[in-house]
């Protein structure tokens, strides 16, 4: 019986970037026909979304494999508390620190980015390695 050989997959993390990017920069487009402010305020609640989760791609997928795994569940908990509380450090400094804000620019660009997540994972499958 041959032996089936297992390829690691890599996570297409620059596709994901890039994507998330992508979308962030199109809605903010849209946003910013209304005013310049519902503009920046779009691209702001984007990068709310996209820093707190490409901090946790990164520190979820360094350890790969059985002996890490360990590794990976104490990492996964610690990175998923991280990227909470980035988000809501992003969100407090956004309303203390921007004077004008336009708010349903902001949380529609937010919830946006959370609503696509899902769709782009979809869309852009991890490939095993050759």
């Amino acid at each position: 019986m041959p032996r089936v050989k297992k390829r690691i997959t890599r996570l297409p993390f620059i596709q994901w970037l890039a994507a998330e990017l992508g979308l962030i920069g199109l809605v903010s487009l849209c946003w910013s026909f209304e005013s310049r402010l519902a503009g920046y305020s779009a691209l702001t609640g984007g990068l709310i979304y996209i820093i707190p989760n490409a901090y946790f791609a990164h520190r979820m997928f360094r350890f790969e494999g059985a002996r890490q795994a360990a590794l990976v569940v104490g990492n996964m908990f610690r990175a998923e508390s991280i990227k909470l509380a980035l988000t809501a450090v992003f969100f407090a400094a956004v309303f203390i620190l921007m004077e004008p804000v336009h708010v349903p620019a902001l949380l529609f660009t937010f919830a946006v980015m959370v609503a696509m997540s899902p769709l782009l994972r979809w869309f852009i499958r991890p490939r095993p390695q050759r």
